[in-house]
């Protein structure tokens, strides 16, 4: 449901191009939205109200999916759905299929069992980390990429055979391969997407607002009533007001601190811009397992439970000439893969001709 999943499609298939400029075609395609638009639309505006106001009502149905059976038999629910991937297939007839969504290794097994001629290599990229959900590995397929280390032996705690493992990084944008990140400079740049409630984001502005030399520029994506819930505030009072923007890798690279919920794209480009985070938000289950990773790393901190700990966190990290922000600073450049996306490219194209 969230953004990252096609964020993650959209950058491997630049890099495929990128590396075979002129001699590869590839479709990116999301079947769900091919099935139903509507209803699809409909299934993401309660998925984004879920995560902001429910936290704990997403949880409990996250880990539904996650107990083996579950999605497994959700076969009859899925037909139409089904259809439309073997269609595509058909359609397109690729030499290699890449998904960026759990449910799509279920439904490719599923087309391979009732058609052995289709049996096209099929790979998964895990978006989340440390902590996943089992659907993402719980269908056979022949390989599963993931980002690093911490997630690589989740799955083969859990059984899955170690050569179809391959721990490449995460698909960010290759626009990171060119960026410089900021260094320690004054004033301290703090980049902030507000997510849960608009009072939150308001009293937590408010409070950043009292810190000398520290600019904070907020960005509110698609959340237009938050947007302009903040603007009517006349906040930031040092900082900018952004709603949607392409240049987030721009932005988190001219920044110091990003504050915001983790999602699986999110902190992956943070890490590829070098830029250390403080968690706002926690969205249970998917999410959680980003969090512990940033926390692991030593390359930020969980600030969800108020505003005034959001504050206490900025204030810390900045404070001692930036002592603790130069330590996560330190623990990012062993984690940086700006390139993530040419090492999954060559290794999709080398399947082709394997």
């Amino acid at each position: 449901m969230g953004e990252g999943h096609n964020t993650a499609a959209r950058n491997i298939r630049d890099a495929i191009l990128a590396e075979r400029p002129g001699a590869a075609e590839v479709l990116v395609a999301d079947p769900y939205t091919r099935t139903n638009p509507i209803v699809n639309r409909l299934m993401q505006s309660g998925y984004t109200m879920a995560i902001n106001r429910y936290p704990r009502a997403w949880k409990v149905v996250f880990e539904i999916l996650s107990r083996k059976g579950v999605v497994e038999g959700m076969g009859p629910m899925l037909a139409q759905l089904t259809a439309a991937v073997r269609g595509l297939v058909a359609e397109f007839r690729p030499d290699v299929i890449v998904s960026t969504y759990p449910v799509f290794s279920f439904l490719n097994a599923k087309i391979r069992k009732a058609n052995p001629v289709m049996k096209i290599p099929f790979f998964t990229v895990i978006t989340d980390s440390t902590q996943i959900n089992s659907a993402w590995y719980r269908c056979p397929c022949d390989g599963s990429i993931v980002s690093d280390e911490h997630t690589a032996n989740v799955l083969r705690n859990d059984g899955v055979p170690l050569e179809k493992i391959h721990v490449l990084g995460f698909p960010v944008g290759l626009e990171f391969e060119a960026l410089h990140p900021v260094r320690a400079a004054h004033p301290w740049r703090i980049l902030y997407f507000p997510s849960g409630s608009s009072s939150r984001a308001i009293t937590t502005l408010r409070l950043l607002s009292g810190l000398d030399g520290v600019v904070v520029d907020v960005v509110t994506g698609r959340r237009r009533a938050a947007h302009e819930a903040i603007a009517a505030t006349g906040l930031p009072r040092a900082g900018t007001l952004t709603g949607w923007t392409d240049k987030m890798p721009t932005l988190m690279a001219d920044h110091h601190l990003f504050i915001g919920k983790a999602g699986g794209a999110t902190v992956q480009e943070a890490i590829a811009a070098q830029i250390p985070f403080l968690v706002s938000h926690v969205v249970p289950g998917q999410e959680e397992g980003n969090i512990a990773f940033i926390e692991q790393t030593g390359i930020g901190s969980l600030a969800s439970n108020s505003p005034e700990q959001i504050f206490q966190k900025v204030k810390g990290a900045f404070a001692n000439q930036g002592a603790i922000w130069h330590a996560w600073k330190k623990n990012l450049s062993a984690l940086e893969k700006p390139s993530a996306s040419r090492i999954i490219a060559r290794f999709v194209l080398d399947q082709i001709h394997g």
